[in-house]
């Protein structure tokens, strides 16, 4: 921790500008009120107030290498009274020693001087005791903002291995599913199953590159979860259709990375896993405002029931984008009339990640 004056120049210039005020009107009052000379006025004024500003730099160290203790303070006061009187008694053994060698002709003078030193010496423990005061509260000050920061760095490590935890899940879970669409087809169409397997290998690639990088490009991350769409549809044939439309302005938009995949893996599990007619997944991204929407939707056939799913993955879509970007984006889910949407509200402030 810096000194909090010596270490910024504008606080230099302000505590040297206070000493100097302090010393126009010391001595102003000795040459109005005591009728001394100039040369005595200005000396004495100077001399004594900016020694003693001088001083008063050192208090900051037993303030801060002696903190304040509420439950036992008697150490802590003790050790400033002590450190108090040893400044005082130097700035006084000095200044008054000096000026008296200067000025020993000015009989008044060196008089007034010798009766000044209880009256010095009490008004320089005043400012001692501001100054302390002072330096405690930037001291706590600092420690305040200190803490603070390691607060927000604490909440970034948290929410990074939050983040890092919920791609964990995604993983493996899209791993399994994968490998048993492959293993559908090795018996009955193995160059189908080979072109899966290489579509697969591409996928994982992607996702294992970019676990450092937790944002990469719209248009990056569609690349991929086409090659998702790619190796489900030869499993399910033409029972699956995928259109993606997305406005110009998205495609450089960043996302993190596989947000989307769970919402693509549901719609092909209680789409077209449920239904006997093709179904279609659409993805539509379109700047709205302050976000960019993106929407995730399939058909189903409302007549009939539905697996019941766990719901994980629409809430880990939902944590991580809350994680991200501070709970301002969102994620809304909704089905009517045979079509189940999910609807992502990326905020456009964190466009430039």
């Amino acid at each position: 921790m810096s000194h909090p004056i010596t270490g910024n120049r504008r606080s230099v210039l302000i505590y040297s500008f206070v000493w100097l005020l302090v010393s126009a009107l010391q001595g102003f009052l000795y040459w109005y009120i005591l009728s001394f000379p100039w040369p005595v006025v200005v000396s004495d004024a100077l001399f004594s107030s900016l020694l003693f500003g001088f001083m008063g730099l050192l208090a900051w160290y037993p303030t801060r290498y002696i903190p304040f203790q509420r439950n036992s303070p008697f150490y802590s006061i003790l050790a400033h009274v002590v450190a108090g009187l040893l400044v005082l008694f130097v700035w006084v053994l000095v200044t008054v020693g000096i000026l008296n060698g200067i000025f020993a002709d000015q009989e008044a003078y060196v008089k007034f001087l010798n009766k000044s030193l209880p009256w010095r010496a009490g008004l320089g423990g005043l400012v001692y005791l501001v100054l302390v005061l002072i330096y405690y509260l930037v001291s706590n000050n600092q420690k305040l903002m200190e803490r603070t920061q390691q607060q927000e760095r604490l909440k970034v490590l948290v929410r990074e291995t939050e983040l890092s935890m919920l791609k964990s899940q995604i993983n493996p879970h899209f791993l399994f599913n994968s490998l048993n669409s492959i293993a559908s087809l090795t018996m009955s169409n193995p160059d189908e199953a080979r072109e899966m397997i290489i579509r697969l290998s591409d996928f994982l690639r992607y996702s294992l590159k970019h676990r450092e990088n937790e944002y990469v490009p719209l248009k990056e991350e569609l690349g991929r979860m086409k090659d998702y769409l790619a190796i489900e549809k030869k499993r399910f044939g033409e029972k699956i259709q995928y259109i993606f439309n997305i406005s110009g302005e998205c495609e450089d938009f960043p996302v993190p990375t596989m947000i989307f995949q769970p919402l693509f893996e549901n719609a092909i599990r209680h789409g077209v896993y449920e239904s006997v007619d093709p179904i279609t997944i659409r993805f539509d991204c379109t700047p709205e405002n302050e976000f960019m929407k993106t929407v995730v939707a399939n058909d189903y056939d409302p007549a009939i029931p539905t697996r019941k799913g766990t719901g994980v993955g629409l809430q880990n879509v939902r944590q991580r984008i809350e994680l991200a970007y501070q709970e301002k984006g969102s994620v809304q889910w909704m089905g009517t009339e045979g079509v189940f949407k999910v609807t992502i509200l990326f905020p456009r402030i964190y466009s430039k990640r």
